[in-house]
């Protein structure tokens, strides 16, 4: 039987880089601070974001301001003593009730009901149905405004079938699906994407501040007097977090499956080679901004403001098609929304490793340019 010779050299290459892996791992975990923040912060982030940022609205506070005093506004408001999103505010009488209680935050939407609005719809005729939303929280009152609608659509082909009033706008049946969040659960959405941001900190955040520290204590000059290469030091350093990384990746996903019942619906294979790619990224991040900071508050505040721009500008709380055209230009190279795309698709939709082709691009370009950062200044600069 063949047998496969490997050099001397490249034995010794392997050899020294798991030891520094080792060295890494055990350097992290007898770090009684360090080790809890890798370990319990993240799970701890994981299980309270996705209740905590719900962006669901349960409760709307609601206030009738009725003019009309017949069964039909009366039916209105009956309407809405019936559903589990609406409150109704009592002492209501005017729309400049209305408005004070909206200023001091007490009602969320008023609706004023014309004089004659049932002789109206018995005629034929289209009432107007006057709705006042308070758009400080704009997302509170679009999603309230659209519950609104569906309510007085409802109400109106009640009334309709019953033979009480001449409303002739339920001709069409709207039939309406939800496809990969059928329920449309905002924690099926939320949940991958508050997974992308932890991965990123963790590749990011602990190769920066480690290598910041070892800078500050002088450890590093101490290293670079040894036989061991720059590369070996780069990439035993690279590897121990990328391990941890992954390791936190797969927990994330058995607390995703377990706790809110998300399963994969796609390959876990291409998921795991996408994530190893874009960890190989943020800590690409990571090491580049620790080769210019002279500390570790330099180097928070850079990773800080890169982290506020790449999480805005994610997708994770808003639409990217919602975006203006200069934003998604900027997400072009912006991997965390990359990763949230990926991690949606794969996990609610299953989409393949060929159809992510281009997000997996869009990373490996990110994460060759940022190594390749790294190495040309860590030799240079000598750290």
């Amino acid at each position: 039987m063949a047998r496969i010779f490997l050099p001397n050299h490249f034995l010794g290459e392997v050899r020294t880089i798991l030891i520094l892996i080792k060295k890494e791992l055990l350097q992290i975990f007898r770090n009684p601070i360090l080790w809890k923040l890798v370990t319990f912060l993240p799970l701890a982030e994981m299980l309270i974001f996705p209740f905590a940022a719900d962006m669901e609205i349960k409760s709307l506070d609601i206030a009738i301001v009725d003019h009309d005093r017949t069964s039909f506004s009366r039916g209105i408001e009956s309407a809405f003593l019936g559903s589990q999103y609406f409150k109704l505010v009592p002492d209501i009488r005017s729309a400049k009730d209305g408005e004070l209680a909206m200023k001091k935050n007490k009602v969320d939407i008023l609706i004023e009901i014309p004089p004659n609005c049932e002789a109206q719809l018995y005629r034929g005729e289209q009432p107007d149905i006057n709705i006042t939303a308070n758009a400080v929280n704009s997302m509170k009152a679009s999603i309230g405004v659209a519950y609104l609608q569906q309510l007085f659509t409802d109400y109106f082909q009640t009334i309709s079938k019953q033979g009480n009033a001449s409303y002739d706008g339920q001709q069409i049946t709207v039939m309406t699906s939800y496809w990969f969040n059928e329920k449309m659960d905002y924690k099926n959405i939320f949940v991958p994407g508050i997974l992308a941001v932890l991965v990123s900190m963790i590749g990011a955040m602990l190769s920066t501040l480690n290598i910041v520290r070892e800078k500050e204590l002088g450890t590093i000059e101490q290293i670079n007097i040894t036989p061991i290469t720059k590369m070996q030091f780069f990439t035993g350093k690279m590897m121990s977090f990328w391990l941890i990384g992954m390791v936190e990746f797969a927990v994330g996903l058995l607390i995703m499956y377990g706790v809110f019942g998300i399963s994969v619906q796609g390959s876990i294979a291409a998921l795991l080679l996408l994530t190893a790619i874009f960890l190989l990224a943020m800590l690409g991040l990571g090491f580049m901004v620790s080769i210019f900071a002279e500390n570790q508050v330099q180097s928070m505040f850079v990773l800080i403001f890169f982290f506020i721009a790449f999480i805005l500008l994610s997708g994770l709380f808003t639409p990217l098609e919602s975006m203006p055209t200069w934003a998604q230009i900027i997400n072009l190279v912006n991997p965390i929304a990359h990763y949230i795309s990926i991690l949606r698709s794969i996990i609610l939709k299953g989409s393949s490793l060929f159809d992510m082709r281009f997000y997996l691009l869009g990373i490996s370009i990110f994460a060759f340019v940022t190594n390749a950062v790294t190495i040309l200044f860590y030799k240079s600069r000598a750290v």
